[in-house]
């Protein structure tokens, strides 16, 4: 029986049609890769669209991009700011223990009440002339408790102390005169004298407690040899003013004993006098030092 033209047309089309599919199947199936691969080479471009870059991939300021969404919280800016502090500021190497306070001149040693107040210094770089006009801060309490009162009128009270004007061991001038209206403790000393080199440093606790309360310690030494006197200072710490070449001057009080000593009022009486190392009488020094710093609050 003879086949129908028809149904051989029909056939074709068919398998044509089948063909075409799996052509298109085929080409869709190639393509397929490269459309992924430049979808993922679309989305390097941004790199705050995608996955955050690698570590390598800093940018120029050495920071990381973020991750898509995240914000630097509170903890994360404090750390970045210790950290540029920590390097660029040489303090914070090497620990900063000054607590925004100034410091004392001398350790222990608190400034005086002038100098609180702004006042001018003196040439030798100690505590000003003056007392700040506002007045100095009450006292504290006694260094020593026992008081012998038979004690501190050796020859010399009512007596106008003596002028002067001598050396520091550093070649600075020191002159009685500057400290005119402040309580002084004039002591004469030298480093070959053993009893001196005991008595000294107590009046030097007597200066740092009384310092800003209006109280100078001058201690005259009768050696010319600065470096020697120096070196004994810088071994005791001590903070009292030190001049040297005074055995003239103490020679003019004819003192017949050594070391000596005198209270003297902010007009330039002596109202108490120490011949000798007496160390019973260091509490009646003391009263009597105490007595003119009184006098100047009133």
């Amino acid at each position: 029986m003879g086949r129908d033209p028809k149904d051989g047309m029909r056939s074709g089309r068919i398998a044509g049609g089948r063909g075409s599919a799996g052509g298109l199947a085929l080409v869709l199936l190639l393509a397929a890769p490269l459309m992924i691969a430049a979808k993922c080479s679309g989305d390097s471009a941004h790199p705050g669209e995608g996955d955050p870059p690698t570590s390598g991939s800093d940018d120029s300021t050495g920071a990381v991009a973020s991750a898509p969404g995240a914000t630097a919280g509170p903890s994360e800016g404090a750390a970045s700011a210790t950290t540029t502090t920590t390097a660029d500021d040489p303090a914070a190497l090497e620990g900063d223990t000054t607590g925004g306070s100034d410091a004392p001149v001398e350790s222990g040693d608190p400034p005086s009440a002038t100098e609180s107040a702004g006042g001018s210094q003196p040439e030798d770089g100690g505590e000003p002339a003056e007392v700040a006009s506002g007045g100095p801060p009450p006292l504290p309490k006694p260094i020593y408790k026992n008081v012998d009162e038979k004690c501190g009128d050796a020859p010399g009270v009512g007596d106008k102390a003596k002028p002067f004007t001598l050396k520091t061991p550093g070649g600075k001038e020191l002159s009685l005169a500057r400290y005119r209206k402040r309580v002084v403790l004039l002591n004469f000393w030298g480093t070959w004298c053993k009893p001196c080199l005991k008595e000294l440093p107590e009046f030097d606790r007597l200066y740092r407690r009384y310092r800003k309360h209006g109280l100078t310690v001058i201690a005259v030494a009768t050696d010319d040899d600065a470096d020697k006197v120096q070196a004994f200072v810088k071994q005791r710490k001590l903070a009292a003013k030190v001049a040297i070449g005074g055995q003239e001057l103490a020679d003019a009080y004819g003192s017949p004993k050594f070391p000596f000593s005198f209270v003297i009022d902010p007009k330039g009486a002596i109202k108490a006098a120490y011949r000798g190392y007496e160390p019973g009488c260091l509490g009646k020094l003391e009263q009597d030092i105490r007595t003119q710093l009184e006098a100047l609050r009133r």
